[in-house]
């Protein structure tokens, strides 16, 4: 299994966002008792997870670009998709594997020169 990058910015952004509110929680309670440092904390680790969605937003209408795509142009190479959605083709394939594994997307293999090809699963 490959992780690409935005993935890997989702999954920090909701780790750091958690252990900053965990943090900030707890030294609420049981640390110096500080409002004046637990709450600032507490509102960057929240931020930090909102962003997190913001972002999981932007990856749902990047693979509904692709979807729409496929659904016009079956049997499409990830050069094909990359140049007519215009997205780069790091984040096509990225899109490709959730949808892949999803099981919204179908891949085909073919001989070499052939690359795959990407459709909708029946």
């Amino acid at each position: 299994m490959t992780i690409y990058s935005d993935d890997l910015v989702r999954a920090s952004g909701h780790i750091v966002g958690l252990g900053a509110s965990a943090l900030a929680a707890y030294d609420a309670v049981a640390g110096s008792g500080s409002v004046s440092f637990g709450l600032p904390l507490a509102c960057c680790g929240m931020t930090l997870l909102y962003t997190a969605g913001s972002f999981q937003d932007h990856l749902r209408r990047r693979d509904t670009r692709i979807v729409a795509f496929l659904s016009a142009n079956p049997s499409t190479s990830l050069h094909e998709i990359s140049s007519a959605t215009g997205l780069s083709e790091e984040r096509v394939a990225s899109s490709l594997q959730r949808l892949v594994t999803d099981g919204t997307v179908a891949f085909q293999t073919a001989p070499p020169p052939a690359a795959c090809s990407y459709r909708l699963a029946l």
